[in-house]
């Protein structure tokens, strides 16, 4: 015969299904829990959590500060800024997405926001905040645990490449697998430290004839840049495939303060930008034997894109511009001369102008491009792999010869990389303008890897004006009104863009993630 268990048995079996229940209703609300950043140098430190249908959401300012880091909230872009052991991170509420750095760095799902708080999975702080602080992260559901641990030393090669272009001097450097770093600036050198690594080179110190860079030593986990003289200005940022630190260092009218961070000291204002004029650089696209596309009534690209080119220039130097053509005539010009001329007249603004082509005798309007590895659609890419079968090399002058030679240094896809955010607003006012101006169809902003903008080291976007294969878009590309309307279109552009780039903070470039349009 069976016992029945005291009454105060079952007291206490139902308080615990009541807890059990309470506590699954309260994780389903969202209620507060907490948990724990274990750390083997330091106590471990409580973390505020929440439980929100089956998934934990840590607090990010509790982590950061734990880490020794801080934390800021911008309310007017609703974004959080985390700086760390001289590294910086973006982040906002609506992508899934964070720019450590220059970096952009994909999550599964976004960060969420209450004011100046932050909540994060814990893919975050293994994806973002433990890089930044050199650390490796594992989470641990069942104890609701961040355990922390030093990562191991790591073998890293690194190469580095040198070159003098103008008013800057450009350190690339190349690594065998992508690094952790963190910047340390003061009037007389620049240092990369990147943790946990031993650094390898073949020339661990390299002595420079550079105007600006005098010695490159690469030492255990730093690699430090020493100024030819004090209070030059160094901005670092990072680049991928491979995976590189680029430093570019200027003059500078104030010096660069100690522990400046991962993009070094901004220069003070100077004289403004009205006193001295602004050049922009016309590049006529093909020419010479790159007839480019023909239209049904026999013109051709070549001849249009020039003339085109021409009206810009007058236009263009009557509202007080400094213009350079990349050719005047009916000339073969290499697709890395036109950006090593443009670099060498250290161009503010390229503008390279084309005509577009289908095989559909309809297509009509026009399209603005600016620069990106990835085509944003099969047409683009179509686009530019015809454009980049041009010849890639003709005689040049000695000056030229320099830039082309400083192009390969510096890698194909380095001088555009630092100005896409300012492209790609260039692109936006042109679009805008044409479509307004012009009463042409806008086919939309795209971005295609065009050679031509490749290695351009200013703003750079290219301009396919009109179908010359359309009937009725060739006749107007042929006219002398359609023209001046180009031409003045184009002025009024440079001219918005040149009133406005002051007032734009510059952004991280980050690309659109897979799938996004």
């Amino acid at each position: 015969m069976r016992r029945r268990a005291p009454d105060s048995l079952h007291a206490v079996s139902a308080l615990f299904c009541l807890a059990a229940a309470l506590v699954l209703t309260a994780a389903a609300r969202g209620e507060d829990v907490t948990a724990v950043l274990s750390r083997p140098d330091k106590p471990a430190a409580t973390l505020r959590a929440e439980e929100r249908d089956g998934r934990t959401f840590l607090s990010v300012n509790d982590a950061v500060l734990a880490l020794d880091g801080t934390m800021t909230f911008d309310e007017k872009t609703r974004s959080y800024e985390i700086r760390l052991k001289g590294r910086s991170a973006v982040f906002g509420v609506d992508a899934a997405l964070a720019v450590v750095d220059t970096k952009l760095v994909s999550l599964g799902a976004p960060v969420r926001g209450q004011g100046a708080l932050a909540w994060a999975e814990p893919e975050f702080f293994q994806k973002v905040v433990g890089p930044m602080a050199g650390l490796s992260l594992t989470w641990d559901r069942a104890t609701r645990t961040l355990s922390v641990r030093r990562s191991e030393i790591v073998e890293i090669a690194v190469e580095s490449s040198v070159a003098d272009l103008g008013e800057s001097t450009k350190i690339v450097l190349r690594f065998s697998q992508t690094p952790s770093y963190a910047v340390e600036a003061t009037a007389e050198q620049v240092v990369l430290h990147v943790p946990n690594a031993h650094l390898s080179a073949t020339s661990p110190e390299r002595l420079l004839d550079s105007p600006r860079v005098a010695r490159l030593l690469v030492r255990g986990g730093d690699v430090t840049i020493v100024f030819r003289e004090k209070g030059l200005l160094a901005n670092v940022y990072a680049l991928g495939a491979p995976p590189r630190l680029v430093v570019d260092v200027t003059r500078g009218s104030s010096s660069a303060a100690p522990g400046a961070g991962a993009r070094a000291s901004v220069p003070a204002p100077g004289p403004s930008p009205a006193l001295k004029a602004k050049t922009v650089v016309l590049d006529p696209g093909h020419g010479g034997v790159e007839e480019g596309a023909k239209g049904p009534g026999g013109l051709l690209e070549k001849d249009a894109t020039l003339a085109l080119a021409k009206t810009a220039q007058e236009v263009l130097q009557r509202r007080g511009y400094r213009v350079i053509t990349t050719r005047g005539s009916d000339a073969t010009v290499g697709l890395d001369d036109r950006a090593a001329a443009a670099n060498a007249a250290k161009a503010d603004v390229f503008l390279s102008i084309h005509c577009n082509a289908s095989r559909a005798a309809t297509a009509h309007g026009t399209e603005v491009y600016y620069l990106s590895l990835d085509a944003s659609d099969r047409a683009a890419a179509l686009l530019a792999d015809s454009e980049n079968a041009a010849p890639a090399a003709t005689p040049n002058t000695a000056e030229k010869n320099a830039a082309v030679r400083d192009l390969d240094l510096i890698l194909w896809d380095l001088a555009q990389n630092q100005h896409l955010s300012a492209s790609a607003r260039l692109a936006e006012i042109v679009q805008a303008d044409f479509n307004r101006l012009l009463g042409i169809t806008t086919r939309g902003v795209k971005q295609a890897p065009f050679r031509v903008l490749v290695g351009v080291n200013a703003p750079a976007v290219l301009v396919e004006v009109a179908f010359i294969t359309n009937p009725d878009e060739e006749a107007r590309i042929g006219s002398d009104a359609f023209r001046r309307q180009v031409a003045d279109t184009l002025a009024g552009s440079v001219d918005t863009y040149f009133r406005t780039a002051d007032a734009v903070a510059p952004v991280p470039y980050a690309p659109k993630p897979p799938g996004k349009s």
